[in-house]
């Protein structure tokens, strides 16, 4: 029986992977939170995406539904960095995103955990694609 239980489990494991890792289905914005998107990226143009920024330069992070995580600089506060999760970023907006990389910047690909700062448990993940910029127009 033991023998039967070890081959289930990585059958079940990899029918569930698909679903898993797939992070095709799109992630829809309210109608409040579109607003809010498109107030903080108004006046703005995007610019070519980056794979990374660096960390120590972000001033302030503002989540936006599940969808936008938007990054304020503290070196040119004209410019901000948009990143659009793969599959999003369930939960983030009223939780804490953690990273736990030593580096100096924040990348493609890299995984932040989401943590419930009352309980103290980790609620779920995300990981970053490509950061977008997006500078003020000149007037």
């Amino acid at each position: 029986m033991m023998r039967k239980i070890i081959f289930a489990l990585p059958l079940a494991m990899m029918l569930a992977a698909p679903a898993a890792h797939s992070g095709t289905a799109e992630v829809k914005l309210s109608e409040k939170d579109q607003a809010k998107f498109d107030r903080i990226i108004k006046d703005r143009e995007p610019g070519e995406p980056v794979s990374c920024i660096n960390r120590a330069d972000q001033k302030r992070l503002t989540v936006v539904g599940d969808k936008y995580l938007v990054y304020k600089r503290s070196s040119n506060p004209k410019t901000i960095y948009v990143n659009e999760p793969y599959g999003g970023c369930r939960s983030a907006e009223h939780n804490t995103l953690v990273t736990r990389r030593s580096m100096s910047q924040l990348c493609r690909g890299e995984i932040a955990q989401i943590k419930d700062m009352t309980s103290g448990m980790i609620v779920g993940s995300c990981s970053f694609s490509d950061f977008v910029p997006y500078t003020k127009k000149e007037e």
